[in-house]
């Protein structure tokens, strides 16, 4: 079983409280409902997606919006498609996952390791941190 959340799970975003919320409930559900039914041979674990590019969000952003500029501080620098997504969940259910267990794989092209306020990763930093910083 493959259960689909999202990466508003791990991270805020504002007027998605209920949908937050909801994402966050399926990653728990997932997690326990895995040792409930792995007794019986069922393995359950999750996808959770960041900004994938599906037909229904180009009708509601329009035939003006900048997809390329828009997804370029998406650290693989684009917005994924539904195949990215597909090669996971075929992975997940192949016997090649059978230790994968109440498991949520983020599929984000890297975007949530980015922290707030650091401006552009892709630009080399001056400052060092490390000795005498902490």
């Amino acid at each position: 079983m493959i259960n689909l959340t999202s990466v508003h799970a791990y991270a805020g975003m504002t007027e998605h409280t209920v949908y937050a919320a909801t994402k966050s409930a399926i990653v728990g559900f997932t997690r326990v409902l895995a040792l409930e039914l792995i007794p019986q041979g069922i393995r359950v674990n999750a996808i959770a997606p960041g900004w994938v590019r599906v037909e229904n969000q180009e009708k509601a952003l329009g035939d003006q919006f900048n997809w390329e500029e828009e997804t370029n501080g998406i650290p693989a620098g684009f917005c994924g498609e539904p195949r990215d997504i597909a090669h996971l969940a075929i992975f997940l259910a192949s016997e090649e996952a059978r230790f994968i267990v109440g498991q949520t794989y983020v599929a984000d092209g890297g975007h949530l390791g980015i922290m707030p306020l650091t401006g552009d990763f892709r630009r080399p930093r001056d400052v060092t941190f490390g000795e005498g910083y902490v």
